[in-house]
């Protein structure tokens, strides 16, 4: 536990610095870093990494595109993708069965997986009232897990999934949403009052649904690759984080709510609403 808890304050103490920079192309590397770590644990843990064939092209896209996503048109992003898919069909062709239609499947669905998921979080930031919102990515996924963890320690009596992470309770998946729920109003209150952008107007409504959401896609995600592990017979991703594990085992949660936040918002803005703020 102690371990545990210094590993999140010193991650947090260095992570957070790089939040003020979320407009500049410190922010770009550092996420664009953070997804190649991720895809690399990924890929070792199915057993794909040692196929350099297709993980070394997989480990460039998922850096490339969030590296840089600002800079180059969404045709070219789409260019990099299809050259990268085309470069695993035909990978198998000419590899006399050792790169099997199974192991192309699972490296393109670990890399577009990882490379969409921390892309979002770019697109986030680059949207009208994106520098307060795309804290929210990070505020529901990281207040699920932590409440989740604490209800269920205090108050957990019915296991919510055992087969596939034994430790989860249905009243720790309730506390998380819940206090995911009630954070969201709370930053909604706190950023629209005491910070630069008084002037925004939140909605209160939206922000209290959209923590009901996220907190669910939350636990979600992190069942998913609880799920992946088991499938693999694996403790952990990485261990780049003591106590922790890997990239993915820390942000297992933030890679599936920032896409849901990314649509949730341009969905708003398709509508022409205001969404979370006006």
């Amino acid at each position: 536990m102690i371990t545990r808890i210094l590993t999140g304050v010193i991650a947090l103490a260095v992570f957070a610095p790089i939040l003020f920079f979320s407009h500049t192309f410190v922010f770009d590397f550092s996420i664009a870093l953070i997804s190649l770590v991720g895809i690399f644990e990924l890929l070792r843990c199915v057993n794909i990494m040692q196929k350099y064939i297709i993980s070394v092209p997989s480990l460039f896209v998922g850096f490339i595109i969030p590296l840089l996503y600002r800079y180059i048109s969404s045709e070219v992003i789409l260019l990099i993708v299809i050259i990268y898919l085309f470069w695993l069909l035909y990978s198998s062709v000419f590899s006399r069965k050792e790169y099997t239609t199974a192991a192309i499947s699972l490296a393109f669905f670990c890399t577009v997986y990882v490379t969409i998921a921390f892309t979002s979080i770019l697109v986030v930031r680059d949207l009208p009232h994106g520098d307060i919102i795309y804290l929210m990515i990070f505020l529901g996924a990281w207040i699920t897990d932590t409440f989740a963890y604490f209800t269920g320690k205090l108050f957990g009596k019915h296991k919510l999934i055992p087969t596939v992470s034994p430790k989860k309770t249905i009243e720790g998946t309730i506390g998380g949403i819940f206090f995911c729920s009630l954070s969201f109003i709370i930053y909604g209150y706190i950023t629209a009052n005491f910070f630069e952008k008084s002037s925004s107007e939140p909605n209160y409504v939206l922000l209290a649904v959209a923590g009901i959401v996220v907190s669910v896609v939350a636990q979600l995600g992190d069942l998913t690759a609880s799920a992946i592990k088991r499938n693999y017979d694996a403790d952990d991703f990485g261990t780049i984080f003591p106590g922790h594990g890997g990239v993915i085992d820390r942000f297992d949660s933030v890679m599936a709510v920032a896409p849901v936040i990314m649509l949730i918002v341009s969905l708003f803005l398709q509508s022409q609403n205001y969404g979370f703020f006006r």
